[in-house]
């Protein structure tokens, strides 16, 4: 019996805090309280990071509109390095392994630089604002 109860406490603090909607093309973060978009649009979609801000702003998905560009912080929590095929959390059904946008622009490059998520290294890194990355939006739960 206690095996079994030492089993149950193990696994609950080993249990990942994500959690996909199918239904709703989601994944939500429990711990962080984030909502992920993860549908089609987010391996479709790709713009320069000063149409970025805007895209999220309008986002209808899920029910919700309430959407943002996500942080390199962030993006960092959804980050799976056990993952080799794109080092993304595998909760998520839709990736490439490529740059997803991240909303800070770099002020000491007079703003010309912005950060990027790359998913085939799992690594932060900056890029020229101008270049087309994709986009995966993100939104606050409380």
């Amino acid at each position: 019996m206690k095996l079994l109860v030492f089993l149950l406490i193990a696994s609950s603090l080993f249990a990942s805090s994500f959690e996909r909607n199918h239904r709703l093309n989601v994944v939500v973060d429990k711990k962080n309280h984030l909502m992920w978009q993860d549908d089609i649009s987010v391996i479709k979609v790709k713009k320069t990071h000063e149409q970025v801000p805007i895209y999220c702003q309008n986002l209808r998905h899920a029910g919700f509109s309430n959407w943002r560009v996500p942080n390199i912080e962030e993006y960092k929590l959804i980050v799976d390095k056990k993952n080799e095929l794109n080092y993304i959390n595998r909760a998520f059904k839709y990736n490439v392994p490529d740059g997803y946008w991240a909303n800070k622009a770099h002020w000491r490059t007079l703003w010309y630089y912005a950060d990027y998520m790359h998913f085939i290294s799992g690594t932060a890194y900056f890029d020229s604002r101008h270049k087309k990355k994709y986009i995966r939006c993100v939104r606050d739960i409380k």
